[in-house]
């Protein structure tokens, strides 16, 4: 039965060489050939491999050190923004090196950051922000104006009328009517009456072309609104004969 089955499927593999036929041979070490090439082939790609890795893994060593050692503004968002696009670490290194530069900038700004911007605008002043976006990376003045629309309050130069004070009450605090008539909701509002220490000084109020900065009791002796230099004028006229006066506080 051995010899048949020898005959039928060949020489067991195992077999001394010297037991095979040279046809035998001949197949043998054709098949050992081709197993030393496939196994020459695997070591030649797990050395390329393993090149690219160590390649890749010294690019992230030195993303380390450059993240250390340099001030990278809004580096949080750098790193989202490059993962998002599927850059390599080579590349991101590179960004890094142009954020530390202050040569790049990367967007993909928040809530937030908008936020943040508008503060130092209304505080700082645009010198304030401008200086702000180049140092610190966030949202230039024009970026954050238009994802912060803001409805400035109506000065009342005098007295206020019941139009400016209806304005500043819509502005402030939300209509009623936006609800559903059936919601039973009560809205709760709580204003706070304050007033502010404020330079004795004239200041123009350019949507309304008013003049502000006189006191509310006698406002109504001249005219404040702002059509020449003939009103400029006569308050400057009016101030020195004190029939008028600087506003010392402003009420909110």
């Amino acid at each position: 039965m051995g010899i048949r089955h020898r005959l039928l499927d060949g020489t067991h593999e195992n077999t001394p060489w010297a037991y095979l036929t040279a046809a035998e041979i001949l197949s043998l070490l054709k098949k050992k050939t081709r197993q030393i090439n496939t196994l020459k082939l695997r070591a030649l790609n797990s050395a390329m491999t393993i090149g690219v890795r160590n390649r890749h893994l010294a690019a992230w060593k030195r993303m380390a050190a450059a993240i250390g050692r340099e001030d990278v503004p809004r580096i949080q968002s750098l790193m989202a923004a490059q993962t998002r696009a599927g850059t390599s670490v080579f590349s991101i290194i590179e960004k890094v090196d142009q954020a530390a530069a202050r040569q790049y900038s990367p967007k993909g700004y928040e809530r937030a950051d908008f936020e943040r911007a508008f503060l130092i605008y209304k505080l700082g002043g645009r010198s304030a922000a401008n200086i702000a976006h180049k140092a610190l990376g966030i949202p230039s003045i024009t970026a954050t104006k238009r994802h912060i629309a803001t409805k400035p309050l109506q000065a009342s130069p005098g007295f206020p009328t019941q139009q400016e004070l209806t304005s500043n009450l819509d502005h402030c605090y939300p209509s009623a009517s936006l609800l559903p008539l059936d919601s039973g909701v009560i809205l709760p509002i709580a204003m706070l009456l304050d007033e502010l220490k404020v330079q004795e000084r004239l200041r123009l109020d350019p949507p309304t072309d008013y003049i502000l900065g006189i006191c509310r009791e006698h406002g109504d002796n001249c005219a404040l609104v702002f059509k020449s230099i003939v009103q400029a004028d006569a308050i400057a006229d009016c101030l020195r004969k004190k029939i008028i006066h600087f506003a010392t506080e402003v009420g909110f």
